[in-house]
């Protein structure tokens, strides 16, 4: 009986971050592809698993795809990891997936640490929209071509940079974005965790230590709000909402229409006394 192909989010520095579905599925995994067998072991290790560990990285993923397949028709169970973090988000996996999918078997997505959300959640600023982009290119052309892209949107902007290469990348994006704040994560989750703080265009506190793994975060940009077509409509419907107090429910009209808080407030007076008639 064929089986399911289980992807399964990996620490991203703290063991103990692995998530307890994702532990259990490498403790019983006849077959774990992941980029490093080297570096995996010790994990499978930590789970208590005893499957046979394959390299799957960049250059031989397609070259797994019948490995894969013939355990799978097997009704062996077959577990696919990176080196840390989610795979086939900026690491290999993607295309293996699109195979296994493709000769009709089952994935299941195990989600867990991700270096993305640990940035996002001790950015402590505006990072809604955000645009994910990885590894930034190393031609200045096409570097330059996707900051400007992303800048255009006011979205915030994560991506992730090698040790030696954050200063040049700082100022990269202070040609493009301006000075909007930025976090550079240190070695997220790990003992010497630390998120840098500044503007683009300024110094960092703490001052920047290049040694580790970098997530970067610019902060998103002011953007343009919907304003809605009929204002009398969304006042009645925020007077609905028995949860806001008046001075929310006024300065939220007031971020739907464009109007002042002031006359968004006289606004939704007006109504709720019409309501009352």
């Amino acid at each position: 009986m064929a089986s399911t192909f289980q992807v399964v989010c990996t620490p991203i520095g703290n063991l103990s971050d692995l998530t307890p579905r994702g532990k259990q599925a490498l403790a019983e995994a006849d077959v774990v592809l992941c980029e490093d067998t080297r570096k995996s072991a010790p994990l499978v290790a930590f789970a208590g698993g005893q499957g046979k560990l394959v390299s799957c990285h960049q250059h031989n993923e397609l070259q797994r795809v019948d490995v894969v397949k013939e355990r799978l028709d097997r009704g062996d169970k077959v577990c696919l990891i990176t080196d840390a973090g989610a795979p086939a988000v900026s690491d290999p996996g993607g295309r293996l997936l699109e195979a296994v999918l493709d000769a009709g078997f089952a994935v299941e997505v195990l989600p867990g640490p991700s270096a993305i959300t640990a940035v996002l959640m001790g950015a402590a600023m505006n990072t809604h929209p955000f645009s994910f982009v990885g590894f930034l290119p190393r031609r200045k052309s096409a570097r330059e071509r996707l900051l400007r892209a992303v800048a255009e949107t006011g979205f915030a902007l994560v991506a992730f940079e090698a040790p030696g290469r954050v200063p040049a990348t700082l100022e990269d994006l202070h040609a493009v974005f301006g000075p909007r704040r930025v976090v550079v994560g240190r070695e997220l989750t790990k003992h010497y965790e630390t998120f840098h703080r500044g503007t683009l265009g300024g110094p960092l506190s703490p001052p920047l230590v290049e040694k580790g793994e970098f997530v970067i975060v610019v902060e998103a940009g002011a953007q343009e709000r919907a304003v809605v077509d009929d204002p009398d409509e969304a006042a009645r419907v925020l007077l609905e909402d028995d949860s806001l107090k008046p001075k929310a429910r006024a300065k939220q009209l007031a971020e739907l229409t464009g109007l002042s808080v002031g006359d968004a407030y006289a606004l939704l007076e007006r109504i709720r006394a019409e309501g009352a008639r």
